[in-house]
C-alpha cells in the first residue's frame, strides 16, 4: 500500500503530466492557426499579383478576345508553364482555359466599360473579377484537390553560399 507521500507526489505527477498534454494540444493548435494564417497571406499576395497582370493586360487591349488571350498568357507565364503562348499548353488545359476565361471577361468589361448613349439604359454592372477568381479556386481545388494559388510555389534547391 503506498504511503500518504507517495500517493501526494504521485497526484502532482499527474498534474504534471496533463499541463504538459494541455500545452502540446494548445502549441499544435496555435501552430496550425499560424500556418493557416501564413498560407492565407500568402494566397492573398499571389491573387494581387495574378490579377493586377491580368488587370494591366486587359487595360491595354481594348479588342476583347485579344485582351482574354492576353490575360491568360500573362497569368500562365507568371505561373512559368508557358513563355510565349497559349499553345504550348496543350489540350490537357483546356478546361482550365474555360476555367479562367470568366474572370477575363470580368477584368475586360471592368477596364473597357460600355459606352452608354444618352437616353440609353445603362447596361448591367460587369461580374466582380475577384468573385469570378475566387469562383474559380474553389473549382480549382474540388477538380486537383489543391488550392490553385499553390502552383506558384517552386522548389528552389539549397544553393551553397561562396565567400570571396
Amino acid at each position: 500500500m503506498p504511503s500518504a507521500t507517495e500517493t501526494f507526489i504521485s497526484r502532482l505527477q499527474a498534474d504534471c503530466t496533463q499541463a504538459e498534454t494541455n500545452e502540446r494540444s494548445i502549441r499544435a493548435n496555435v501552430d496550425a492557426q499560424i500556418k493557416a494564417a501564413e498560407q492565407a497571406r500568402a494566397f492573398a499576395w499571389r491573387r494581387l499579383n495574378a490579377l493586377s497582370d491580368m488587370a494591366r493586360a486587359a487595360a491595354g487591349e481594348p479588342e476583347r478576345e485579344a485582351s482574354i488571350e492576353r490575360q491568360l498568357v500573362a497569368l500562365f507565364r507568371d505561373i512559368g508553364w508557358i513563355e510565349t503562348g497559349l499553345s504550348e499548353l496543350g489540350e490537357g488545359r483546356q478546361p482550365l482555359i474555360a476555367a479562367l476565361r470568366p474572370i477575363a471577361e470580368a477584368l475586360h468589361d471592368h477596364t473597357h466599360p460600355p459606352k452608354v448613349e444618352e437616353g440609353q439604359d445603362a447596361p448591367p454592372p460587369p461580374p466582380d473579377p475577384i468573385a469570378a477568381f475566387r469562383a474559380f479556386e474553389t473549382w480549382y481545388e474540388q477538380e486537383r484537390g489543391q488550392p490553385f494559388l499553390q502552383v506558384y510555389e517552386r522548389y528552389m534547391p539549397p544553393t551553397p553560399v561562396v565567400e570571396f
